[in-house]
């Protein structure tokens, strides 16, 4: 195995819901981690962890202090999870182009003299738009938001990149990831939460589905592409259980695994925009190209976040 300190990794994004276990599960797998924080605040998912990663105070927006920080880290791999506009309450358009295309753009440029061995942009679901069967990463796609636009555009831009440069640099698209650390408004975190608080399990009018994948098959696949580095270059893998499931599902299996149970008041919820009949990831590349599949049951992982939610929902308290 190589020594800790030529396993350097570079991550944008780590204080957000899949960087902070993430680098937990880099950490776990020793390799050395250097995150970048724009903020002076400790971010609350990396508290725990502070003392065993490296925290450089630098924004994705600047190109001139990030290159200068990547050349004197040089680091080995560099995953990219920096991202704008993934929640209904970030609407600023400009800052959207400016931290997706912009940002992605100044990471590219800055690391373009490292000698890397792996570059993992970080791409979305959301970039197919709204599909009736299973997504393949050759479908078309027809993004129906400002940032599933901005995410598709950087997905390319990573791929031309890739081929010019001779780079090796591959884009990951997460489906509806879920698990430990998660943003409080998102769909599982908040039944997770309102079933510890006994309060009423809010749920839209349809029957929405989607592809829910627990979140440590989300970082086994990133590992996994890691190790394969310049193998699999320029390529595109969705990361999805390869099933999906309706909200009411979801909250009926919550009540089995967990022997609990609240009031549900279904329609209660407006049905969002990005809200489909259907949501599925076809995975069949990342098992062939990765070696590459989901190990968690939705039971499995649910029941695994509800016991960690459970131990950890003071994070969630308003």
């Amino acid at each position: 195995m190589n020594k800790k300190n030529e396993r350097r990794v570079f991550i944008t994004g780590a204080s957000g819901f899949i960087g902070a276990n993430l680098t937990r599960a880099l950490l776990k797998n020793n390799y050395s981690i250097h995150v970048l924080n724009r903020d002076n605040d400790l971010p609350w998912r990396l508290k725990a962890i502070s003392h065993s990663i490296t925290i450089h105070k630098e924004d994705i927006t600047k190109l001139r202090p990030l290159r200068s920080l990547l050349l004197r880290i040089k680091p080995d791999y560099i995953i990219h999870l920096a991202t704008f506009g993934a929640y209904y309450y970030q609407t600023d358009f400009k800052k959207i182009i400016e931290v997706n295309i912009e940002g992605t753009r100044n990471l590219l440029e800055a690391s373009r003299n490292i000698s890397y061995k792996c570059f993992i942009n970080t791409g979305s679901s959301s970039e197919y738009g709204y599909k009736s069967l299973p997504m393949t990463e050759t479908d078309s796609c027809n993004p129906a938001s400002y940032y599933a636009a901005t995410k598709l555009a950087t997905t390319y831009i990573c791929k031309i990149f890739a081929q010019l440069n001779k780079k090796p640099i591959v884009t990951l698209r997460p489906f509806s990831v879920y698990g430990p650390y998660e943003e409080p408004t998102r769909f599982i975190p908040s039944i997770m939460i309102s079933l510890l608080l006994k309060n009423p399990i809010k749920l839209t009018p349809g029957n929405q589905r989607r592809d829910f994948i627990y979140i440590d098959d989300v970082c086994n696949a990133y590992l996994r592409t890691l190790r394969l580095g310049s193998k699999i270059r320029g390529e595109i893998f969705n990361i999805g259980a390869g099933n999906e499931h309706t909200n009411d599902e979801i909250v009926s299996k919550l009540f089995k695994v967990t022997n609990e149970k609240t009031v549900i008041k279904k329609g209660e919820y407006p049905k969002r925009t990005w809200d489909t009949s259907h949501w599925l990831a076809d995975i069949s590349h990342a098992k062939k190209a990765l070696g590459w599949e989901p190990t968690h049951t939705i039971d499995k992982g649910l029941k695994s976040t509800y016991s960690w939610f459970k131990k950890n929902i003071e994070f969630y308290k308003l």
